[in-house]
């Protein structure tokens, strides 16, 4: 009983089911003068090597050949298993089934034949193999699209838990750094501090409650990177930065939380906290009806002190993974680095959007 439970009562019925209509099918072609029962007793019979054949290839011959990729052994098994179900089927007819009913079997090919004949004849097998194998073939296409549907689903799960678990990487990263600028102030009792705490309150209600989602409005990410500038514009007096944020919102279009924000937190990093005269950051931002476009170009210090950390490369890794599961083919990032600027430039395609 456990063991029909593993299985599944749906799926037995719906097996069950299958094998029914083909009996079904093949009694709506009985010819007036056949008898009932003996027609349903004959094909129930052939029914179940149909079955036999179906099951030995499907649940035992293919995951251990065809799916270990031992294609040579799949050939021999499926041949040799075809085979014995098909000479089992010869030797049920000679020795029972033509003797319980002569007359049903009076007109078929192979009825005057000795078993060896039979279990020998090509002209023979080809027939009888024929007829038991096309219900094999469309039940092992069911298989196979139940298992291809059931593979996809398992690489969606595979795919939302790995963004989970980037994004588990990301949101700290951020928030360690912004942490980080908050502890420096207080050491410093700036009056500062206060205004800080508040729109670090936000930033911290956007990727507690908004960030679990897949994507979210343009203007709430506007929301943040203009929180986060803020923020940031409190610690450098004007002659420290030069910061320029600018927008094109024609369409209003949706996009991954925290996409952008690696690459702002990199361009403060590192063209801001080691510059020590002016820095510049550029940032421009556009929604268009098909495209997201976002590009930032900061100075580079020039000095042994701008030198990328291992948790801004992984910070950068982490993004290309999540532009990766989130869209797959459909963004393009260049990053561009020279002596005395880093550039980052990235078009992202509206996923509501359909392919041409």
């Amino acid at each position: 009983m456990s063991f029909i439970n593993r299985i599944g009562l749906k799926r037995i019925a719906l097996h069950c089911l299958y094998w029914i209509l083909f009996l079904l099918f093949f009694f709506s072609n009985k010819s007036d003068h056949e008898d009932s029962y003996e027609f349903i007793f004959i094909y129930s019979c052939k029914i179940l090597a149909q079955a036999a054949a179906a099951y030995g290839l499907i649940y035992w011959i293919i995951p251990e050949t065809l799916n270990k990729k031992k294609y040579l052994l799949f050939i021999i098994f499926a041949l040799g298993w075809i085979y014995i179900v098909f000479a089992f089927l010869m030797i049920l007819k000679f020795y029972y089934l033509e003797p319980q009913f002569p007359t049903f079997f009076h007109d078929w090919p192979g009825h005057t034949m000795t078993v060896i004949e039979r279990l020998t004849s090509g002209s023979l097998m080809i027939r009888e193999v024929s007829f038991i194998t096309y219900p094999v073939i469309i039940l092992g296409f069911i298989s196979f699209n139940r298992k291809q549907q059931r593979l996809l689903k398992l690489e969606e799960e595979k795919k939302s838990i790995e963004l989970k678990v980037l994004k588990n990487q990301l949101n700290p990263h951020f928030l360690f750094n912004t942490l980080n600028n908050l502890y420096a102030l207080t050491l410093k009792k700036d009056d500062r501090a206060p205004e800080i705490i508040a729109k670090l309150s936000e930033i911290l209600d956007f990727v507690l409650y908004r960030c679990n989602e897949d994507y979210v409005s343009i203007e709430k990410e506007i929301a943040l990177i203009e929180n986060y500038i803020a923020l940031e514009k409190l610690r450098y007096s004007e002659n420290r930065l030069d910061i320029l944020f600018t927008k094109d919102i024609q369409e209003s279009n949706t996009i991954s939380p925290l996409i952008l924000l690696t690459f702002i937190e990199n361009a403060f990093k590192h063209g801001v906290i080691n510059e020590t005269e002016k820095a510049t950051i550029r940032l421009n931002l556009e929604s268009k009806k098909e495209h997201i476009i976002f590009s930032i170009e900061n100075t580079k210090p020039q000095n042994e002190l701008a030198q990328m950390t291992n948790k801004s490369k992984i910070g950068l890794e982490n993004v290309q993974k999540q532009l990766d599961l989130l869209y797959p083919k459909r963004h393009q990032l260049e990053i561009e680095e020279t002596q005395l600027f880093y550039k980052v430039n990235l078009c992202l395609k509206n996923q509501n959007r359909k392919e041409l």
